[in-house]
């Protein structure tokens, strides 16, 4: 029997409607894709209404699956990466490999730190630690405060106390010229902080679509995200601002009593730069002096 050219576009039509709407093992619809700019949930139904940027969270996890394609990240739409730091003087194997891999790849880094934190004095500890390592590199991305729940827990730290020592972190690493995030779901937020008393980003997790929170920022959607460059699953993640327009790139920074120049979210070393009338010389660790 022939087949009519109007019956084949009508049938061309309808696959790819069908394509959009049915499930994914079916029609093989890439997750979380950038259709016409907005971004389309796995089921090819929803769209995440405000997200600006899908990016990952990379850890040593990823590495020890296989070596990262950070270009091959890149081409599949993946725009920023939350790099595991990790604890306080426990720092995660693969984090400058990542983050000199992420710059390479035109990526924007973000950092994930969790705390184990007892007082207020030891978050801004903690604080003074991530900073001394994140000064070293291009961090264009905010640097999240995660409590590590189970330590809290058998610390048996109060409400009031992980508020303290949240805006103890926070405070510091906001006062150093970097933007910071809060990490976490709905149950550890709205329970275990006065989140009133702590006026930063929230990097929310919740696995789904639904992502409404106050001053969400980043949102989590999975932990069983794909993207290409990766191997296994990752965590997914979407951002609802552009931090290039919020997080200033150039400029003076006061990190742990040191002044440092910042262009391009990099600081300045081992170089001479003029900074309005002023010529300064940089040295390899970026301590700054007045050129002669």
């Amino acid at each position: 029997m022939k087949i009519r050219r109007r019956d084949q576009i009508a049938a061309l039509g309808m696959g790819v409607v069908l394509a959009i709407l049915c499930p994914v093992k079916v029609w093989a619809f890439d997750p979380w894709s950038n259709v016409n700019g907005y971004w389309i949930s796995a089921d090819g139904k929803s769209a995440v209404e405000g997200a600006v940027k899908k990016g990952v969270t990379i850890t040593k996890y990823q590495n020890k699956a296989g070596k990262i394609n950070w270009e091959e990240m890149s081409r599949d739409d993946v725009s920023f990466a939350m790099v595991r730091l990790g604890y306080y003087e426990d720092l995660d194997p693969y984090f400058e490999t990542n983050m000199l891999d992420a710059e390479k790849a035109k990526i924007d880094a973000g950092i994930c730190f969790y705390s184990k934190a007892a007082t207020v004095e030891e978050a801004r500890k903690e604080a003074a630690y991530v900073l001394d390592i994140a000064k070293g590199y291009r961090v264009s991305y905010p640097i999240s405060y995660e409590m590590d729940v189970q330590y809290a827990e058998e610390k048996k730290l109060t409400r009031p106390q992980l508020t303290q020592q949240a805006r103890a972190f926070c405070d510091t690493i906001e006062e150093a010229g970097y933007k910071v995030v809060i990490f976490g779901d709905n149950d550890w937020l709205t329970q275990n902080l006065e989140l009133r008393k702590l006026p930063y980003d929230i990097w929310y997790s919740r696995y789904g679509m639904a992502h409404s929170f106050e001053n969400r920022t980043l949102w989590r959607c999975t932990d069983r995200g794909t993207v290409q460059g990766v191997e296994g699953s990752v965590c997914l993640e979407f951002a609802f601002v552009n931090y290039r327009k919020i997080f200033p790139a150039a400029g003076w920074r006061e990190i742990n009593g040191t002044m440092y120049y910042f262009r391009d979210y990099k600081m300045v070393r081992d170089t001479a730069v003029r900074i309005g009338d002023t010529v300064y010389f940089f040295d390899e660790k970026g301590n700054g002096r007045l050129s002669r």
